[in-house]
């Protein structure tokens, strides 16, 4: 059980939850939106990259799942000062291996997202 594994987090919310049995709690990541009706476009998990070729995404999928949404798995390190560099699996509807991306390929998967999205959008141009 995570509250046995992570003894103290980096959350002060995260430690006093841990406290309690019989009750559970997972972080969500990353959800994301769009910029005028903050209708979530996709849940995304993500981590540091050290190599790891696993997280547990379990709630993430769930909650991907419930609300018809892409959900990705992102680990992310950086290449210098300035630039990161990601491996990216999506981990539902259609799966995929991971993929080596730098920040415009990622970029250009999120803007897409909200492409999609801004078609049918109501209150895009309203703010």
């Amino acid at each position: 059980m995570a509250r046995d594994i992570y003894f103290k987090s980096t959350g002060i919310y995260n430690d006093w939850h841990r406290k309690y049995d019989g009750i559970a709690m997972i972080d969500v990541d990353s959800v994301e939106c769009c910029i005028n009706c903050y209708e979530p476009l996709a849940i995304i998990e993500t981590c540091f990259d050290r190599g790891q070729k696993y997280k547990a995404t379990t709630l993430s999928k769930i909650i991907a799942s419930r609300l018809n949404l892409p959900c990705f798995l992102v680990f992310y390190k950086p290449l210098d000062q300035d630039t990161l560099t990601f491996r990216i699996k999506r981990i539902r509807a259609s799966q995929t291996e991971f993929e080596l991306m730098n920040e415009t390929q990622w970029v250009d998967i999120l803007r897409d997202l909200h492409q999609n999205h801004n078609k049918n959008c109501k209150k895009k141009g309203k703010k």
